[in-house]
């Protein structure tokens, strides 16, 4: 409901021809990082719900896989680069996911 209310804004942001474009465009990028951060923070609070509120290394090194999961899935669907860059950046983000999920071991 609120994700259809941010995306309700912003095209409504996008019709409104009083603003230039760099408002527009500078509105609708921290209308992205509240997104992001939203999505984060529900992610934590998901977790911590599910492990009964009991905050350990291994439910924070899996809330950072499952975040940087979403940091990365962004990245890739607004990323110019070639295809041959984003498969070397995914390869190195699985192992550094896979570092990161045996350190909370």
């Amino acid at each position: 409901m609120i994700l259809r209310l941010i995306v309700n804004c912003i095209q409504l942001i996008k019709r409104n021809n009083d603003m230039d474009k760099e408002k527009k465009s500078i509105i609708i990028h921290y209308i992205k990082e509240f997104l992001i951060l939203f999505i984060g923070i529900c992610i934590l609070i998901f977790l911590l719900w599910y492990h009964s509120f009991n905050f350990s290394v291994k439910l924070f090194s899996l809330w950072i896989f499952i975040f940087n999961a979403v940091l990365f899935s962004f990245w890739l669907w607004i990323s110019k680069s070639k295809s041959w860059e984003k498969v070397i950046i995914g390869i190195y983000f699985i192992i550094m996911e896979w570092i990161i999920l045996v350190g909370g071991r």
